[in-house]
């Protein structure tokens, strides 16, 4: 199932790549728990559920023409987690500047479907957070 998990987190961003919301949420679980980096996004909290998730999720994407996050490292980690490492960002709607920042999230999945997300703009603390601090 591991591989299968890392699938379904390529399959999700990929779906963010297309601005495809709804094929984002239908990879999740109705109850899906989601962690921004509080050190960068305003939404400190974390959010629980699928309308709250994809309000984060088209706001977060507002910014760009185009939004994508290719994803550079994916990890099978044991537990139905996932960890990958990859670039947030895309070209400016207002600016028409290209620009992308590092971003690590660490997915766990229950039954093929994500259900928590934690999101990390600093990788090393995405490793400490699963326990593989380099």
């Amino acid at each position: 199932m591991s591989q299968e998990n890392v699938e379904v987190v390529r399959r999700f961003h990929a779906a963010y790549d297309e601005a495809d919301f709804e094929a984002m949420l239908d990879l999740c679980t109705p109850d899906v728990h989601w962690y921004p980096d509080a050190a960068v996004f305003p939404e400190t909290e974390p959010t629980m559920g699928l309308e709250p998730l994809k309000s984060f999720l088209v706001g977060s994407a507002a910014p760009w023409v185009r939004p994508c996050y290719p994803i550079s490292e994916a990890s099978e980690l044991g537990d139905d987690r996932v960890l990958i490492r990859g670039e947030l960002g895309g070209k400016g709607a207002a600016s028409g500047i290209e620009m992308f920042s590092s971003l690590s999230a660490v997915y766990t999945l229950e039954h093929g479907r994500i259900s928590k997300a934690e999101y990390f703009f600093d990788h090393e603390r995405a490793l400490k957070a699963v326990g593989l601090e380099e």
